[in-house]
């Protein structure tokens, strides 16, 4: 199989789950301060409203960091708007910006619906940040940043699952809404203001909800967060506290259905969701694959590679093969 580093989406709304680590001996945890982790969540932020883009989930490690980033469909923006996020790249400069060229800012809006523009943008402001602030010199990140293509809703929210769970993999805390680095903990405070709605990772429940409101006959309304909460206890095999609903019987009923009989799931390191390069349904891979060979990559294997026994499929092998718990 030949190498592919990345693959991107273009001309259309695309999700990612994207993976960067810090350079550094073994040992070293340069991201796991309070303040650092701060700083990155406000730099996060920023990006976020500068490119049009929403952070789905973020996950800050003491050398790595996860986010879930969906990409809106290219557009052409009003003459408001791309100034309004010019400015948030350059500010202080709106007498400079009236002047640019119209193919100046051709430029500029095709960077910013440009998945690897914002991590440039984002890691190399961050790194200035960190060696500035700690008096350090050279490369901050180790190496490029990774990125998987989240090719349905399902891809989209398990990769969401994933990302939110790592502090509780590192045995770092029990429950993830516990970790200040992650935006689990941001929504359990109500700080998740500028974080994609849940609405937009249940659009079931949503729609539900949304009928209740009109009064429609149906389901009473679902606490999206309730709902969260519950998949994100189910797949980290974490106990709910004294005084808390069990999770629910639909809960698990879906996840059943699934293939996630057992909770705990993803308690493991599964290097799928930062090395597969696509995560989705089988069908949809395969045409992706049968694509990619035409243009002669991945012109070795023939098959999405099956992952946790079938729940999801990706284009490349993980290192260590998925071992049931």
């Amino acid at each position: 199989m030949s190498s592919v580093i990345r693959i991107k989406a273009t001309g259309q709304e695309a999700w990612y789950h994207l993976y960067s680590r810090a350079a550094g001996r073994k040992g070293e945890y340069p991201l796991a301060e309070p303040s650092v982790q701060q700083q990155w969540i406000l730099m996060l932020r920023h990006f976020a409203q500068a490119f049009c883009c929403q952070v789905a989930a973020h996950n800050l490690l003491g050398n790595h960091m996860h986010l879930v980033v969906k990409f809106e469909l290219p557009r052409k923006l009003s003459a408001e708007e791309r100034m309004e996020r010019a400015l948030r790249f350059y500010p202080r400069s709106q007498a400079y910006l009236q002047l640019w060229s119209e193919a100046k800012w051709e430029r500029f809006e095709k960077r910013i619906f440009d998945v690897s523009e914002f991590m440039r943008s984002l890691q190399s402001r961050f790194a200035l940040w960190y060696n500035r602030t700690h008096e350090r010199k050279g490369r901050f990140w180790a190496d490029r940043f990774k990125s998987t293509l989240l090719s349905n809703g399902q891809a989209i929210l398990d990769a969401v699952l994933y990302v939110e769970l790592n502090a509780v993999r590192a045995s770092l805390v029990e429950r993830p809404e516990d970790y200040p680095g992650c935006s689990a903990y941001l929504r359990e405070a109500k700080q998740d203001d500028w974080l994609m709605p849940l609405s937009e990772l249940f659009p079931e429940a949503a729609a539900a909800n949304q009928a209740s409101k009109s009064g429609k006959p149906g389901k009473p309304a679902a606490d999206l967060h309730a709902i969260f909460k519950e998949l994100l206890y189910h797949r980290g095999a974490i106990p709910t506290k004294p005084g808390q609903a069990a999770i629910s019987p639909e809960t698990l009923k879906r996840e059943s259905e699934r293939g996630f009989e057992r909770s705990g799931l993803y308690r493991r390191k599964l290097r799928f969701f930062t090395d597969g390069l696509m995560l989705g349904g089988e069908n949809l891979l395969r045409e992706k694959l049968a694509e990619l060979r035409r243009l002669g990559r991945f012109l070795r294997r023939k098959e999405p590679t099956e992952q946790e026994g079938g729940i999801i499929f990706s284009l490349r092998e993980q290192r260590s093969h998925f071992v049931p718990l």
